[in-house]
């Protein structure tokens, strides 16, 4: 079953916008990371990533990634039918890109494909900066197309499908040399599938479920989201990072985000980082708590539901021996549903250790 854990603040389309310039020094980065996901919805993901990247040559970078998400869940999507089934699933990702500098120009593309019981994915995605004004500016353009197999175990006549396109524009700005901004916009337009193949929906007569129907969401949706950014330079080995947020889309949800990230070096090989994430969202127009008779679209989604949540969390990074690395980091993260009966609240903790290389 697919779970959607962890949403980023920024949305999945800025990813096409770090594209990173190759170094003078031909180089080669290797690193490993374990991760810990674990709520009080009685899910648990264990995801190991490994992910290489290396220069070869003056202008050109290639990487390759693996990671896979070892599942178990007896959420609230899972019973929400009064059924005790914990169901365990193996999601396998694997990636490639390669970016290539000409001039003050950077271009990079990406391949992603993932698969798991019940769902498969395949994303291209591509992205174009452009350094002006001596640096002091940069525009980048990214594009990203998802292709997704939907199925349901234990179904072979299930079979739906969903697309996304994605487009991203960004401005950098620096203001002084303490001081960077940014602003971007991210156009969504996802047609298909987009409801759980899992999640059935009871139409209730006097507080009682009377009969249970597929959930049902609209097939097109599509959203808009502008994020505005300073990173500021503060004291001594102390920086400043923070954005906001606004989100809409065409089911009727807005949302607003505001983080702020603290990094300090704690001494030449040690720094930390310190993070707050703050969201809210209204429902979508066709999210109902209860439903008394049949519409067009019926959702059993939290996430189309009005929410609120805050994550904060901390990183520690150490360098040993001038090429390696380790960090250790941690989540702490709580989600209020205003008008989701089957589950008012949510917490949990997001736990990872990782090392790295560079040669």
């Amino acid at each position: 079953m697919r779970l959607q854990l962890i949403a980023s603040a920024l949305g999945p389309a800025l990813a096409m916008l770090a594209v990173h310039a190759a170094p003078a020094r031909a180089q080669t980065e290797f690193v490993s990371k374990l991760q810990v996901y674990a709520d009080s919805d009685h899910t648990t993901v264990v995801s190991p990533l490994i992910n290489a990247q290396a220069d070869v040559g003056k202008d050109t970078n290639v990487s390759a990634g693996y990671v896979a998400d070892v599942i178990s869940s007896a959420s609230i999507d899972i019973v929400s039918q009064a059924s005790p089934t914990t169901i365990h699933d193996v999601r396998h990702q694997v990636s490639t890109a390669l970016t290539h500098k000409f001039g003050s120009l950077t271009a990079n593309a990406a391949y992603i494909y993932s698969t798991e019981n019940d769902y498969s994915s395949h994303v291209v995605s591509m992205g174009v900066s452009k350094d002006l004004a001596e640096k002091d500016t940069t525009l980048a353009l990214g594009y990203s197309l998802a292709m997704n197999d939907v199925g349901r175990h234990g179904d072979i006549n299930f079979h739906e499908s969903l697309t996304v396109n994605e487009l991203t524009l960004a401005w950098t700005q620096m203001i002084n040399p303490r001081t960077a901004t940014q602003l971007s916009y991210g156009l969504g337009i996802a047609s298909g599938y987009q409801a759980s193949a899992y999640r059935f929906v009871p139409v209730m007569s006097g507080g009682n479920p009377m009969y249970w129907v597929p959930e049902t969401d609209p097939d097109s949706r599509v959203r808009h989201a502008l994020v505005f950014g300073v990173n500021r330079y503060l004291f001594q080995h102390s920086a400043l990072q923070a954005d906001y947020r606004y989100y809409r889309d065409t089911w009727g949800i807005s949302s607003h985000t505001v983080r702020a990230t603290y990094i300090s070096d704690l001494s030449k090989r040690t720094q930390l980082r310190v993070r707050n994430r703050l969201y809210s969202q209204n429902g979508a127009t066709f999210y109902k708590s209860e439903y008394d008779a049949l519409q067009k679209y019926m959702a059993l989604d939290r996430e189309l539901s009005p929410l609120w949540s805050e994550t904060i969390g901390a990183k520690l990074t150490r360098k040993f021996a001038g090429y390696a690395e380790a960090e250790l980091k941690a989540d702490l993260f709580y989600y209020s549903y205003s008008d989701f009966p089957l589950l008012p609240s949510r917490t949990g903790v997001n736990i990872g250790v990782g090392v790295g290389m560079t040669y």
